[in-house]
């Protein structure tokens, strides 16, 4: 299952059954007898766990006599997380498990075990950190490189940090796009091929989508119009692909253009797909006219088994290895002066392309926005599906 049907709607939260979480993961902890390696830090590097100030060195010491970490929402082929268990089970020498969960699902795990636990960390969409903050199930931790994210990445009292943002992009089947990728929106309306925009009524990729169109076309957070009224159109014409955006369909050819995923997401389909099929030409952009840039935020259970631990991955996804790791798996990095290697810079796409997006930092504006833009597409948009 992939993790991001991330679901916006905090009423979800509320709705998930203890029952049912209590089977995700759980199970015996993990017991790590492993030698572990030796770490030198700079004995000056200060780190905050849970509002306790200590240093990196007993940090390191302290997170090695748990030995293990367990997350969820953090499975190896999203935004290249395995490169960074690898990094630190190579540098610290904690073992390492992951179950596959959304955000809403996250939160609801870390509650429904508080009494018995056995999550340590993980990483929910930016639009859930109100709803972390209120559930009051996640603890604080603050990285010796704190002061190099921007304001807008971080929460103040540490409970959050977004390490890594993507934006909204096409990825087409050229066979049937005239050779290229559509480069704007005017561009999509303009075709003749069907176009997938996801689940609008509960993934938040495709309510971005929608978001990103509103404002290519006159739009904004507080009014989201534009974009109903753009899909309502491919609509009447015959042209919404109302099947989910995934990467099994574009394989197939089921799929043609998809407009509702982000950029590190497609890029990582591009690369899968064309290693199965290497004749399928698959052309990947920003829209030029209207693309909204989000985030996830990593968090630590306030109950975490391994609350040492956690703050060592959180350190180790806040230092420039951990920048790396996300752009190698194509999302684009926070930290603030990161020198990427030239082989995963040329990875990416190019700068230009991001010229016209719109940084969303304002949470409660966001999920009111799409908010509205779930209620107004269930209302406006399925009636005109041909």
């Amino acid at each position: 299952m992939k993790k991001r049907a991330r679901l916006w709607s905090i009423l979800l939260v509320s709705a998930m059954t203890v029952s049912m979480l209590a089977g995700c993961g759980g199970g015996e902890e993990k017991k790590n007898d492993a030698p572990m390696p030796e770490v030198e830090v700079d004995p000056d590097a200060k780190v905050e766990l849970n509002g306790e100030e200590m240093s990196l060195a007993d940090l390191v010491s302290k997170a090695q006599e748990e030995g293990d970490i367990q997350s969820v929402g953090m499975p190896d082929d999203w935004a290249n997380w395995k490169g960074s268990w690898e990094g630190i089970n190579t540098t610290y020498g904690l073992t390492h498990g992951d179950v596959d969960m959304t955000s809403a699902e996250e939160l609801s795990q870390f509650a429904a075990e508080k009494d018995d636990p056995t999550k340590d960390i993980g990483d929910i969409g930016l639009s859930m950190t109100p709803e972390a903050i209120k559930q009051d199930v996640i603890g604080s931790f603050k990285a010796s490189t704190w002061d190099q994210f921007p304001d807008w990445a971080k929460d103040p009292e540490g409970r959050w940090v977004m390490t890594y943002t993507g934006s909204l992009a096409f990825i087409a089947n050229t066979e049937f796009t005239d050779g290229k990728c559509p480069a704007s929106w005017e561009e999509v309306k303009d075709g003749d091929y069907l176009v997938s925009v996801g689940n609008v009524l509960a993934g938040a990729a495709s309510q971005v989508a929608v978001l990103s169109c509103a404002i290519a076309n006159g739009g904004s957070l507080d009014d989201v119009q534009p974009g109903i009224d753009y899909f309502k159109e491919l609509a009447e014409a015959g042209r919404l692909d109302t099947g989910d955006t995934s990467s099994a369909r574009l394989a197939s050819g089921e799929m043609v253009c998809c407009v509702g995923n982000y950029d590190y997401s497609v890029l990582s389909w591009r690369d899968n797909i064309v290693a199965e099929n290497p004749d399928m030409k698959l052309d990947i952009t920003i829209p030029s006219d209207g693309s909204v840039t989000n985030g996830y935020a990593q968090i630590i259970n306030k109950y975490a088994p391994h609350a040492n631990a956690a703050g060592l991955a959180i350190e180790y996804l806040c230092s420039d290895e951990g920048a790396i790791d996300r752009a190698k798996g194509y999302a684009r990095p926070t930290k603030e002066g990161v020198e990427l290697p030239d082989e995963v810079a040329e990875i990416l796409l190019s700068d230009d392309l991001y010229e016209n997006c719109t940084n969303i930092s304002d949470v409660e504006s966001l999920n009111s926005a799409c908010t509205k833009i779930a209620e107004l597409w269930e209302r406006e948009v399925p009636p005109l599906v041909q």
